[in-house]
């Protein structure tokens, strides 16, 4: 590991032991008792509560995050950076503050431009992705979500996640947690208007959650209209005490106009101009999606099984670049396409004593299966021309998998785990009058990815661990499929590449005491053939190819700190006393080739290495909260994998403020960026700076000083 990761170890190492000896000396805070009165409310089978899930997190050796709603509530809830805004290991980079157009978790998906890869997405354990691994994180409402788990790395085992980055399984509202009645409604800078409705109820053995909202925004920069509508619906029946089945309904139909990238002069200049030809050809784009998923639980005892199936169909529509002469941009034109995905869930949790120790044995399997049909036309200013390519690509994604957790005493237990995996992709190329000819193509992939993990508590809320384990990904049709940019005119072309897979050593701890409340990660992934954007000797831009050897090593860090109590009212038998937190989060991403035959040691491009974010909040037992936050990108880091282009670090200052008028009756105003910083918020990746003529546009510019405000009321 190189010397910056080694000091940030020993300097988090030193930090965490400095901590817990202050907490030995901490006094104890005593709370007035609480009593509860009203029906029993045994919740949702199929959607367990956060207080299961925080006894869960026990159970996980390695880094592991529930994001609740609290923080996203008190400011704009219109995305997944939103949600994730103090997740330690969880970056995103949005290109526009809206929709958020990748996504890492340690450095995961790096090669992919807006569907990121790497991290399987599950709604309630339901796969979310297409079966080649892709995803629109766009699809889903976070609004609709109780709260978030996050399973960095090998954690996301009995999820079925496959990648290096791990899986993110959202949990919704249903009947039992959801108000009768709630209306939220904001606005903001850029034309930012974004309304929601949802109704919540339990009748008998029946339970209810809908929720629609709408979201609209003119945009900072030219050329960047949006307007997106969500449905999301769950309804629950409690066949017997044990058993209860739940129904998913979901539709999202966006309409999105794509300014593109800059030069790194043009966005210093004038960030609100767009990417050449992207106002003429008008880029976009549009879908619509519909998804139907039916999920039964059971629960008894020690024992807990689900089986599930779902559907979904996207319909899309997004006029991009189009050239008649060889360029090194991407040349697909205008690309229609539908796709159909099926998928199934079977998973059962068996918790028994055995071998003198509690036991908890988890066996599932998870298989997916996705039909596209592609067509791809000349963009004659904004108009459909000619066709240029036509497809079917036929993916399947079976994943089988088993994990063993043995309690040798009460403080001391072993993971054990092993997944199955097969994956296939099927090329039909239906367009041959080209240069390249049939490029029809068949790639199978099969992986066999081993776990072992321990953990010991030290007290009964602070937690040491450690894993060894394995991570398979196999390539998306995004990655094997393109278009060749050296021919005149647009050519479609199938590589066929190896799968992804890297040897992951990890370490950490989490915990709470007093005031204090943490989570640590550590880890090191030795990758083979990682999917990357790479030229050749020769400065020749070849496209997606798997990089031989590469590293991944970083760190996940979270802190919360209650750092005083009683300031201006104080704690009574009626009330709370007020309070000040302090919320900070710190993720290293540090990424690198290794003895590459052209990039040599050179850190891979993308991703942020340095990523800290804070927040410091006064929250009064009266309604009233208020505090600063931080976002900051602490470094620079590379555009390109040859290490010539860079991209600055950033440091944006926010400030919200809420009150709770009423019982039930909320509003808030949220300020970000207060400095009106010119930064980018996102980066395209490429190849080497050399392999592209100027102006090399990869720099989308982020929005300037922006302020949004709400209100919103439950009944």
């Amino acid at each position: 590991m190189n010397t910056a990761f080694n000091c940030s170890m020993v300097s988090l190492t030193i930090f965490a032991l400095s901590l817990r000896a202050e907490q030995t000396n901490a006094p104890a805070i005593h709370l007035p008792p609480v009593s509860v009165t009203g029906a029993t409310n045994t919740g949702s089978l199929t959607s367990p509560s956060i207080e299961k899930a925080e006894q869960i997190k026990k159970e996980v050796p390695g880094g592991f995050t529930l994001q609740g709603l609290h923080s996203m509530n008190q400011g704009r809830v219109s995305s997944l950076d939103d949600l994730m805004q103090d997740a330690p290991g969880f970056v995103t980079l949005s290109e526009n503050n809206v929709e958020v157009s990748k996504v890492f978790i340690r450095g995961s998906g790096v090669i992919q431009e807006d569907e990121p890869i790497g991290v399987q997405y599950l709604i309630d354990g339901l796969t979310l992705n297409q079966a080649d691994g892709e995803i629109i994180v766009e699809d889903f409402d976070v609004g609709t979500f109780k709260y978030a788990e996050i399973y960095r790395g090998a954690n996301a085992l009995q999820y079925g996640g496959l990648g290096l980055g791990g899986a993110v399984n959202f949990v919704p509202f249903t009947g039992y947690d959801a108000a009768p009645l709630s209306v939220r409604l904001e606005g903001g800078s850029f034309g930012f208007v974004r309304s929601q409705l949802t109704s919540g109820g339990v009748d008998g053995a029946f339970d209810y959650f809908i929720s629609v909202s709408a979201r609209a925004r003119d945009g900072w920069r030219d050329h960047s209209d949006e307007n997106t509508e969500l449905l999301f619906s769950d309804f629950g029946y409690r066949l017997t005490t044990n058993l209860e089945n739940r129904f998913y309904a979901m539709v999202d139909q966006t309409r999105r106009q794509i300014p593109g990238a800059l030069s790194y002069q043009q966005m210093e200049q004038n960030p609100r101009e767009t990417q050449i030809g992207a106002t003429a050809e008008d880029f976009q784009k549009n879908w619509y999606y519909f998804r139907l998923a039916d999920k039964l639980a059971y629960q008894s005892g020690p024992e807990e099984a689900s089986v599930a199936a779902y559907w979904w169909h996207r319909n899309a529509y997004e006029p991009n670049f189009y050239s008649t002469i060889p360029t090194n941009i991407e040349n697909e034109g205008t690309g229609a396409f539908y796709s159909d995905n099926f998928g199934a869930l079977l998973n059962s949790t068996t918790r028994a004593e055995f071998l003198g120790g509690d036991n908890v044995l988890t066996l599932g399997f998870n298989p997916t299966t996705e039909s596209e049909r592609d067509a791809y036309f000349q963009n004659l200013n904004g108009q459909k021309g000619a066709l240029t390519g036509a497809d079917d690509q036929w993916s399947a994604n079976i994943v089988l998998y088993g994990q063993w957790q043995h309690h040798f005493t009460e403080k001391l237990s072993l993971v054990a785990g092993i997944q199955f995996d097969y994956a296939y992709r099927h090329f039909y190329d239906y367009f041959n009058n080209t240069v390249d000819g049939n490029q029809s193509a068949i790639a199978a992939y099969h992986g066999i990815n081993p776990k072992i993990g321990a953990i010991y508590d030290l007290t009964e809320k602070d937690q040491i661990f450690v894993n060894y384990s394995r991570s398979w990904e196999p390539p998306s049709f995004d990655e094997m499929v393109d278009f060749d940019d050296n021919v005149v005119g647009a050519s479609q072309t199938f590589t066929r590449l190896q799968a992804q897979s890297a040897w992951t050593v990890e370490t950490g701890a989490r915990g709470e005491d007093g005031r204090f409340k943490w989570e640590l990660a550590l880890y090191h992934s030795w990758v083979s053939d990682e999917l990357l954007d790479l030229n050749n000797a020769n400065d020749f831009d070849l496209g997606a190819i798997n990089a031989a050897h590469s590293f991944h090593q970083g760190i996940e860090a979270g802190l919360e700190v209650r750092l005083m109590d009683g300031i201006f009212i104080r704690e009574t038998a009626t009330h709370a006393a007020d309070r000040l937190t302090l919320k900070q989060n710190y993720t290293l991403t540090d990424t690198h080739f290794e003895n590459d035959p052209v990039y040599g040691e050179n850190r891979i491009a993308g991703v942020p290495i340095h990523f800290y974010q804070a927040q410091l909040m006064y929250e009064s037992p009266k309604g009233f909260y208020a505090g600063p936050n931080v976002n900051w990108i602490m470094t620079k880091y590379p555009v390109d994998n040859a290490n010539l282009m860079y991209t600055p670090g950033s440091f944006l200052l926010g400030f919200r403020a809420g009150y709770r008028i009423t019982k039930g009756l909320e509003v808030f105003v949220d300020a970000r960026n207060l400095a009106d910083q010119r930064y980018a918020s996102s980066v395209d990746p490429i190849s080497s700076e050399k392999a592209f003529t100027p102006p090399i546009q990869v720099y989308h510019p982020g929005d300037p000083r922006s302020i949004y405000g709400g209100v919103s009321y439950q009944w």
